[in-house]
This record gives structure tokens, C-alpha cells and sequence, in this order.
């Protein structure tokens, strides 16, 4: 007994020590991520850390109209199911000509369980992004600076809203999910993104490097936010939630209270009004006959990277999207988010495939994550099933 009150007694030290370290050397975010993650049992952040967020705001659904349904036609095979279970699979919904013909959910989820997107919001800022362009607002070939000021100079001036879109400011921010001091760990769990934002410069000319990193997402809700007044969320869900129908209220994860969102990712929704951003995608920015986004800029979206001046061509990525195409050569573009958040749009087949999950399996096919396809032909499977 008392060796187990010292062992205790060293732990509760060490741990204190850890947090008073931390907050000294301006690592105090670091405490959040320890009470959100590692006690846990995690490496990183996980769909279903809505709880843990200093604060959010509301994306209320002002005019929900739910989807129209045919379940109980289509199943999937036994083993597949079983793999899904064993990739920790939260949801799994495949939309079939703008009807829900199969719905399944894990772990406890269910139709109304917010479900962190992680990096499927880099898509929502994008369109965020479309609409201020269609309104006049933003040049995509304009220079950043002609909105972020901070970037006139030096390399800083070569960075145009297209490279932004792009993943090719060149700019170092990183993108290390397990790196406890490296930026994206800052910016999910720290207090104070403008702050750690601003000292971020290019480091070679810009466009002519793609590299994913969630910074460049966080300068498109910067840049949103200099040409309107509306905060990112209460803009997204005047212009684009409600009238895309959405069924449930979402919320977005802020950097504190009242804060700024965390742009890059936790848009909590649920896993059909998720769904929503692929048929914005499939009906070229269209729902039912209110245009929401020009049919020019969702085309310019799922465009890959094609830059034959800098010579940069990258055929899986647009502006803040993913697409690839089956083997046997069937288009489709996606949202995607750590972890495995999938909103994959097959405009061929009238398809939309939705997957929420704890975990993603990492290895590559054609530059995407394997499981990719997998869900993509489940869903091309179950469709057919129905024909």
C-alpha cells in the first residue's frame, strides 16, 4: 500500500511538472491534447471529440428536408462488413440517384451523432472560398497579398489565391499528426491561430511545390474573412447548410471561446448531411434549381493541379479536394479526413458514398488511400444490387 502511494505520489509530480513546463514554454495546448488524445488511448484526435472543444458555433438547419429512402433492398457481403468492423468504421452510407439505399452504423453511432469531418472541412472552406468568388469578392489568379497584406513582400508577394486552393504556397507550416510541438498540433489544440499564423512566410517561390498542409486552408478562412463580415460559420450556413437542406444543426470547433474556427477541420455533422457536399459536387453546384455554387468554380474544384509553366502536375488534388479514378476508369472526387472521413462523389453512376471511422488504412494506391476504392466499389455494388 504505501509503495502504491508513492508510485502515485511520483506520477502526480511528474505529470505537474510536464504541465507547468509546458505552460511556461508556451506549450499549454499540449495538456488538451494529453486529456484528449493519449488518455485515451489515441495517437491523435478522433471522430468523437466534439466534447473536448473550447467552443463552437452553430450551424443551425433552418430548412432541413430529409432524404427520401429505399433501404432494406441492398446488403453488403459478410466479409466486407466484417472488414469495415475491424477498420473501425463509425458509418457507412451510399446514396443512389439522391435516395439513401443503404445505411449502416458502428460503435455506438447512429442518424444523429456528430461526427468530427477532421480534414473533409478543408473542402467546406473551399466552397466558402467559391461562393465569395462568385459574388465578386476574390480573384483566384489575384496575388494573396491583394486581401493578407503581411504578403507583399519577398516570396511572400509570388503566392496567389490558386496556389492557396492548391496546397503550393511553398510555405513551411507542416502537416505531422503525431509531433506533439509541430503546427497542426497547434493549431487543433492551441488557443490562438491568428497569433500562430502569423510569422508563416514561403520558403521558395510560390506554385511551383504541391504539399499538403492544413495552414494553407487556415490562410483561405483568413483570406474569407477579409472580404466579408460574416464569421466562416455563420457565413457557411446562410450560403451553403441551409440551402443545401440539411437536416441536423452542425457546429464548428473554435480556437476559444468566441474565437476563430478552426477552419482545417472539426465541422461536426452528421453522416447524410455530410452527404450534402457530394451532391453540391454531383449537381455542379446546384440543389434542386438554386445555385449555390457556379457550375464554372465546382468544375475549377475537381480540375487537377495542371501548372505547365511551373511544370507542377498533380492528378489527385484541386482546390482543397481529392479525386482519382477506379480500375476501370470511373471518375470520382472526394472530401477527405484523417481517419477516414470520406464524402466521395461518383458523378458516372449518380453515386454518393459517405464513411465515417476511428482509423484509415494508410497504404497508397495511385497516390489515394487504398480503402478508397474499397468503399467506392461497395457502393457501385450496392447500387447495382438495387438496379
Amino acid at each position: 500500500m504505501i509503495w502504491l502511494k508513492r508510485t502515485l505520489g511520483y506520477l502526480l509530480i511528474i505529470f505537474s511538472t510536464v504541465v507547468a513546463v509546458a505552460l511556461l514554454t508556451g506549450h499549454g495546448y499540449l495538456y488538451k491534447g494529453i486529456k484528449e488524445v493519449w488518455l485515451r488511448g489515441w495517437s491523435s484526435g478522433n471522430i468523437d471529440d466534439l466534447k473536448y472543444a473550447y467552443d463552437t458555433r452553430v450551424l443551425p438547419a433552418t430548412d432541413p428536408v430529409p432524404w427520401p429512402e429505399d433501404l432494406g433492398q441492398t446488403e453488403l457481403p459478410e466479409f466486407l462488413e466484417k472488414w469495415m468492423d475491424e477498420e473501425l468504421t463509425a458509418s457507412y452510407l451510399v446514396i443512389h440517384k439522391d435516395t439513401v439505399i443503404f445505411e449502416k452504423y458502428w460503435r455506438g453511432h447512429g442518424v444523429e451523432t456528430l461526427s468530427n469531418s477532421f480534414s473533409m472541412a478543408k473542402t467546406v472552406v473551399a466552397i466558402a472560398v467559391g461562393k465569395a468568388v462568385d459574388d465578386g469578392l476574390i480573384d483566384v489568379k489575384a496575388p494573396l497579398s491583394d486581401y493578407i497584406p503581411r504578403f507583399k513582400d519577398g516570396l511572400g508577394s509570388t503566392i496567389t489565391v490558386e496556389h492557396v486552393l492548391q496546397m503550393r504556397t511553398c510555405i513551411p507550416f507542416g502537416e505531422s499528426y503525431s509531433d506533439p510541438f509541430g503546427f497542426p498540433a497547434r493549431a487543433y489544440y492551441g488557443v490562438d491561430i491568428e497569433s500562430l499564423m502569423e510569422p508563416y512566410r514561403p520558403i521558395a517561390e510560390s506554385g511551383t511545390e504541391f504539399e499538403y498542409q492544413s495552414g494553407n486552408t487556415i490562410l483561405l478562412a483568413e483570406l474569407h474573412s477579409a472580404v466579408q463580415d460574416l464569421n466562416l460559420t455563420d457565413y457557411v450556413a446562410k450560403n451553403i447548410w441551409a440551402p443545401m437542406h440539411a437536416e441536423y444543426d452542425a457546429e464548428w470547433g473554435l480556437d476559444a471561446v468566441d474565437g476563430l474556427e478552426r477552419s482545417f477541420a472539426q465541422f461536426y455533422s452528421t453522416t447524410r448531411d455530410f452527404a450534402r457536399f457530394g451532391k453540391l459536387l454531383l449537381d455542379g453546384g446546384l440543389v434542386d434549381s438554386t445555385r449555390i455554387l457556379s457550375e464554372q468554380f465546382v468544375k475549377d474544384m475537381i480540375t487537377p493541379i495542371a501548372d505547365h509553366e511551373l511544370g507542377v502536375n498533380i492528378p489527385f488534388y484541386g482546390y482543397q479536394i481529392w479525386m482519382g479514378q477506379t480500375d476501370s476508369g470511373i471518375d470520382f472526387s472526394f472530401l477527405r479526413g484523417h481517419r477516414g472521413q470520406y464524402v466521395i462523389a461518383i458523378p458516372e453512376k449518380d453515386i454518393i458514398a459517405v464513411r465515417t471511422g476511428y482509423q484509415r488504412d494508410m497504404h497508397l494506391l495511385r497516390n489515394l488511400s487504398i480503402d478508397t476504392y474499397i468503399y467506392i466499389e461497395a457502393a457501385l455494388d450496392i447500387a447495382e444490387q438495387r438496379e
